[in-house]
């Protein structure tokens, strides 16, 4: 005796449901991002969609809506994980690393947070900067600014204990991020030759500027 189709259609529903493995919370969320990333880099975020997003990551909207609200706070999210300032600012090291060894420290730590994933955020900030102005204006008040601040006061300590060299970067010393963005932008824009090639130049080029800039003057 054969099955009806309808017979046939719940069995195999069935099937899908036994099969399907609950994932661990962050796995999922990390997953909505992931393909939060590729339609906004590919639709732009205001044409990329909840459902779009959804489908991509393999879930349903329900589901995505326990993790998060709306787009906003996916993109916002986005930033805050792949744009941490804590990847890209002078930490205080603990320990007895000289100068010398926090340089390299910075810079190494810095330049491998370069990842593919952060550079296509970048590109997200570049191009839809104008028209999430809010949420980038939001980013960067409660996110970057505070980070700014604090990095800036460890700074004018190695300088007013002698331990860096006073001069306009210290001044101002969130231009040492300069050449980081420089590096992102190759790796938007060459083959992924020449974007390596250029990057590594940029990163070495970066390492000796800020050795001969920061050590203090003998």
């Amino acid at each position: 005796m054969t099955s009806t189709p309808k017979k046939q259609a719940s069995a195999e529903k069935n099937s899908v449901t036994k099969t399907r493995v609950r994932l661990l919370p962050e796995v999922r969320r990390r997953q909505i991002l992931d393909a939060a990333l590729i339609e906004f880099g590919s639709l732009g975020f205001t044409a990329a969609s909840i459902s779009k997003i959804a489908q991509r990551a393999g879930t349903s909207k329900a589901n995505l809506y326990v993790h998060f609200a709306n787009k906003d706070e996916i993109f916002e999210t986005l930033l805050r994980d792949l744009l941490a300032p804590s990847q890209g600012f002078w930490q205080h090291v603990q320990g007895d690393l000289n100068l010398d060894d926090q340089i390299d420290t910075f810079i190494d730590k810095t330049y491998a947070g370069l990842t593919p994933q952060a550079v296509e955020v970048i590109r997200l900030v570049i191009s839809e900067s104008h028209r999430v102005p809010a949420l980038i204006q939001r980013w960067h008040e409660e996110t970057v600014m505070p980070a700014r601040a604090e990095q800036q006061r460890q700074i004018d300590q190695y300088v007013a204990k002698g331990e860096m060299f006073a001069n306009p970067l210290t001044d101002n010393f969130s231009f040492i991020m300069a050449p980081v963005l420089y590096a992102a932008v190759a790796k938007m824009i060459f083959d992924p030759n020449m974007a390596e090639s250029e990057y590594q130049k940029i990163k070495e080029t970066h390492r000796k500027v800020l050795h001969m800039l920061l050590k203090p003057q003998t």
